[in-house]
């Protein structure tokens, strides 16, 4: 994937929007050549004020997969105080397995196999995924990336992943940890793993991210919403700026200011959420 000077493209009320392929819940994000297929889902359509759902099967309005995803809508709009979506996102959902790995081959042909996508183009905002027992796992990660992407004007490559993942958790309340990362950033700590934002800021290559670029860009994003009502805000502020600015600028000088020990407390912040998952572990009774 280009550096900084990727190609952007014009979209509806004079936004520009990076050309993104983020691949779910797995390194490595990658940029494909903008062609298109005419072989995409389009025998149903569910349509909802935020987002529609295009696919080869009847969907209802009331189904579970649905539902969830206007929740899940809700909830990142509310804990990001984000503005109004200005584009909608677009769901295609193919029947099969097959069928989706066909027509993401033949459209994008040098991305690896992922059982999700979300592309933003010129054209729209679109996630890609087949119906499956997973599903609705599937869709929460690409799903969020849509909706950043249908409210802000730009979003840096570490952040758009982390809430990503941040969002990707199932649950009732938002901001469950995600047990995953947390235990790998404990390992990698006793590895000799340091956090560090600064370093995060400076990617732009989807291609360079790691699965501890992937963790740590969810354990800054969940310090700072958890952590107390400044670091929250620093995140929250931020993102406000993000609506309108074709360049992000940088979040550590902000968040260095609000909570000089902050690389402390991101340390203190993982480590409480292992000892609560370990705690968890041991006092679950067995059957």
């Amino acid at each position: 994937m280009p550096t900084p000077d990727l190609n952007t493209f014009k979209l509806p009320l004079l936004r520009r929007l990076f050309v993104l392929v983020i691949a779910a819940c797995l390194p490595g994000c990658h940029m494909a050549q903008k062609t298109f297929s005419v072989d995409k889902p389009r025998s149903h359509r569910t349509a909802t004020d935020h987002f529609e759902i295009r696919s080869d099967f009847r969907i209802a309005k009331d189904s579970p997969l649905v539902l969830e995803l206007e929740e899940l809508q809700k909830q990142i709009t509310s804990a990001l105080q984000l503005p109004k979506q200005r584009d909608p996102v677009v769901v295609y959902l193919f029947s099969d397995e097959q069928t989706y790995r066909n027509y993401m081959q033949t459209t994008w042909p040098t991305l690896p196999a992922r059982r999700a996508y979300f592309v933003g183009t010129s054209r729209e905002l679109a996630v890609y995924s087949f119906h499956s027992e997973t599903i609705q796992e599937d869709l929460r990660h690409e799903f969020t990336h849509g909706l950043l992407h249908a409210s802000l004007n730009t979003v840096p490559l570490w952040l758009d992943e982390g809430l990503a993942e941040y969002f990707e958790v199932r649950g009732r309340e938002v901001g469950r940890e995600h047990s995953g990362h947390v235990k790998y950033l404990q390992t990698a700590r006793v590895n000799g793993w340091t956090p560090s934002l600064y370093k995060l800021e400076q990617m732009s290559d989807f291609q360079k991210m790691t699965q501890q670029d992937y963790a740590e860009s969810w354990g800054w994003v969940h310090f700072m919403l958890h952590t107390n009502e400044q670091t929250r805000q620093v995140l929250i502020n931020y993102l406000a700026e993000l609506e309108t600015r074709t360049v992000p600028g940088k979040l550590l000088p902000l968040l260095e200011k609000a909570a000089p020990s902050y690389y402390d407390g991101m340390l203190s912040h993982v480590s409480n959420m292992s000892r609560g998952i370990e705690f968890a572990s041991h006092t679950t009774p067995t059957r």
